[in-house]
């Protein structure tokens, strides 16, 4: 039974270990999914293998793949752990570094580091031979492949472990004559734009972010190139309530999109798409 403590988390009852059939579960990926699923296998008792890419943990927290004054989305009342909230001297959307640091405290004080093993890439996964239950998969670190057997996978590469790059009539040229082409993952240094001509392609929060840490940093002119507008809400709505408040109410709902709608529902969102 799911009981809550005072800070409003919910509790699960711990499975004794001697009570569960031990599996194997390898999880790929370090950020916020694959520390949960960690923690939550192995209070039930299950072997846990960890395997991330990256030389740390925080999936795209990582300080590494960080840029700039990047910040949370989302306040840290409801961009936690259910089982520990983001500590009182944090600001109200932490920023990258203040994420990373939260992450890598929850992981190590719930015995999760040890339970991962850092710069691997899993390469393959295929079932195991001869129609026994589970995976193989295949490891490369350093250069060096091996095969690890295991019950159960969990994917927890998030949404943006690959870059969307794209390139464009004349880039090759451009390049030969000393510019820069980038994706926002490598915008990692402040001085990487200083005195420099930016042009920043996108229009949605990671574009946001670095246009607005370029012309902070000393850039020497902006551009901001996008296809389509996209309403930017303020963290707080009226300088007051905080936005991500009422995007949890259902009338939020309503401005989206979903893939079937009905001629009524249409109305209501074009109607409310102002908003």
């Amino acid at each position: 039974i799911n009981r809550m403590n005072p800070n409003g988390a919910y509790i699960r009852n711990k499975v004794p270990p001697t009570e569960v059939k031990q599996k194997t579960v390898a999880i790929i990926g370090a950020g916020l999914s694959g520390l949960a699923a960690a923690k939550a296998f192995s209070e039930r008792g299950h072997k846990v293998l960890g395997y991330e890419r990256h030389s740390d943990f925080g999936g795209v927290w990582d300080p590494e793949r960080c840029y700039p004054d990047v910040q949370t989305q989302t306040s840290k009342t409801y961009y936690r752990f259910s089982d520990a909230p983001m500590p009182d001297s944090y600001p109200e959307w932490p920023k990258g570094t203040q994420v990373h640091r939260y992450f890598k405290k929850y992981a190590e004080k719930h015995s999760l580091i040890e339970l991962f093993e850092l710069g691997v890439d899993v390469e393959e996964m295929a079932r195991r031979a001869g129609d026994k239950p589970g995976w193989t998969l295949t490891l490369k670190k350093d250069g060096k492949a091996r095969k690890q057997d295991v019950d159960f996978v969990v994917i927890a590469t998030g949404m943006f472990s690959h870059k969307n790059e794209i390139t464009h009539e004349g880039q090759e040229e451009f390049v030969k004559q000393g510019g820069q082409v980038i994706h926002s993952s490598d915008f990692l240094l402040p001085d990487m734009v200083q005195g420099k001509r930016v042009v920043v392609l996108g229009g949605a929060k990671s574009a946001t972010d670095v246009a607005v840490s370029a012309a902070n940093h000393g850039a020497e002119q902006v551009t901001w190139a996008y296809r389509k507008n996209i309403w930017r809400i303020p963290y707080y709505i009226g300088g007051i309530i905080k936005a991500d408040i009422l995007a949890g109410m259902r009338w939020w709902e309503h401005q989206l999109s979903p893939c079937r709608q009905t001629d009524m529902q249409r109305r209501i969102t074009k109607l409310l798409k102002p908003v």
